[in-house]
């Protein structure tokens, strides 16, 4: 799916405004804002298809959400920044896994 840039602005904007709309509606405005950062940045790179690179934060962003639901607990914090290393491990393309480019070694 290629959009175009106004598209994809749109489509974030849309996200933006459920996500406030619903932190209105229910007052749950911290950690809730977080999740709605999330949210919106993992959509917005996937409508970019710029994968990895706004994954991760959008990902953090979750986690952080959830660590501030459950009270800044140190062991929420250890369990968050193990499941972040895992999703890291996990989805990150390998540096390896791209093919050299071609290097023309014939002289003239």
């Amino acid at each position: 799916m290629n959009l175009s840039e106004e598209r994809t602005c749109q489509i974030t904007g849309g996200v933006w405004l459920i996500g406030i709309g619903v932190l209105f509606a229910t007052g749950w405005w911290w950690p809730g804002i977080m999740f709605v950062i999330g949210i919106a940045t993992i959509v917005q790179g996937l409508m970019e298809r710029r994968g990895w690179d706004s994954f991760q934060p959008g990902i953090w962003s979750l986690l952080i959400g959830v660590w501030a639901y459950y009270r800044f607990n140190v062991p929420m914090a250890l369990v968050a920044l193990g499941l972040g290393m895992i999703v890291v491990a996990i989805a990150r393309p390998s540096v390896f896994s791209k093919p050299k480019p071609f290097t023309d070694n014939t002289l003239e």
